[in-house]
């Protein structure tokens, strides 16, 4: 028991205790950042469940991250209201859509979707100012529903891994938290990057387990 307790309170809580990482100290890393030679990357869900908790973050952060949290539906009730108010009935057809699009506008979802989530989210867009243009109640409604919930989507995660970016590099120990979770990376210009258990150096990933 002791020899657990032992381990759990002996984390690394400096840059120079840490196995693996690109930088030999705290004040390095900094200037890197600072110079543009390297960046700092932060797993979006643990940044978005800090945000929300408190956790490393402002009271404004965390209620812009409640808020954004609650706007796709906040939209998607002000959608049915407007279908129910001027008896639209054949827009409630479109709820599944928003069903849909909210997982497609996920930022994570890019890499699934690609250009097909690039050109929805054009045509969300074009929608809306043209139902702007032409008066159309039923098109503008939906397309602005739409549109809040990407903004929402896209806006949360970016507001929270900004801020906690912010706080690691004002906090070692932070940091070296994150680093032995492997919820952070360090990304340099060149295209290399590091994790904690593996890297990615002229375009090979390597694991340090599988090093001989």
């Amino acid at each position: 028991m002791e020899n657990q307790n032992e381990q759990k309170v002996q984390k690394p809580k400096r840059v120079e205790e840490l196995k693996n990482f690109p930088f030999k100290t705290f004040v390095e890393l900094k200037k890197a950042t600072t110079e543009g030679i390297a960046n700092v990357g932060i797993d979006r869900g643990v940044a978005l469940q800090w945000a929300q908790n408190g956790i490393y973050s402002s009271s404004w952060l965390r209620t812009q991250a409640l808020f954004l949290a609650f706007l796709p539906f906040l939209a998607a009730i002000g959608f049915v209201v407007y279908a129910i108010m001027t008896k639209s009935w054949f827009l409630l057809l479109a709820l599944p859509v928003l069903l849909i699009c909210f997982f497609v506008f996920h930022p994570s979802s890019a890499m699934i979707f690609g250009f097909i989530r690039s050109g929805l989210i054009g045509l969300v867009f074009l929608g809306l100012a043209w139902g702007l243009v032409s008066g159309i109640g039923w098109l503008t409604a939906l397309a602005l529903t739409l549109a809040l919930i990407w903004y929402a989507q896209r806006t949360i995660y970016r507001k929270a891994v900004n801020g906690l970016t912010l706080a690691v590099l004002e906090h070692e120990d932070l940091l070296c938290l994150l680093w032995g979770g492997r919820a952070l990376n360090v990304r340099f210009y060149n295209g290399n990057s590091y994790w904690s258990d593996w890297k990615t150096e002229d375009g090979q990933n390597v694991h340090y387990n599988d090093k001989k």
